[in-house]
């Protein structure tokens, strides 16, 4: 697994594909063999992919497929979920909200400039693992409020 890879694709997917594929594989009970067929993908492409050997996912509508997934998690009737999702031919616009959070989402952005990076600490201590989604915002938060502090004392440093 290529760490360079792995962190080419946090940037562009929000976190490793492995654990967004991953978290598709359990919620829905299935294989990776299986996933690759729902998002239209070769088994071993989907294999490159999760273990970083690529970094992108190359056909927009497969993305948009694992995006579809991932919005469906906790669907009751998971059958007829993967076969909509298969048989879907999504075509993806500017407007359309991407699952996968960035640090240059405005919420993250928002909580590192207002919120004080200890009580962000906190709040990611008091989280754990109740709240995942939540937590990785804060956690991404702390980063940033941590690049932030550091660019601020390099600016400081040069005067």
């Amino acid at each position: 697994m290529s760490t360079e890879n792995i962190e080419q694709q946090v940037k562009l997917y929000g976190q490793p594909l492995s654990e967004r594929f991953g978290t598709v594989v359990q919620a829905y009970g299935i294989t990776q063999r299986r996933l690759a067929e729902v998002l239209g993908l070769s088994a071993p492409m989907l294999s490159q992919l999760n273990s970083g050997r690529r970094i992108k996912i190359g056909n927009p509508a497969v993305y948009e497929r694992l995006v579809m997934l991932e919005q469906r998690i906790g669907t009751p009737d998971i059958e007829e979920v993967l076969a909509a999702v298969e048989a879907s031919q999504p075509v993806l616009s500017t407007t359309q909200i991407q699952a996968g959070i960035h640090s240059e989402t405005n919420a993250v952005a928002a909580l590192a400039h207002v919120v004080p990076r200890h009580e962000l600490e906190a709040a990611l201590d008091l989280l754990g693992e109740t709240a995942p989604t939540l937590a990785k915002v804060v956690r991404l938060a702390v980063r940033e409020s941590q690049n932030q502090q550091a660019a601020s004392d390099r600016e400081d440093a040069r005067r």
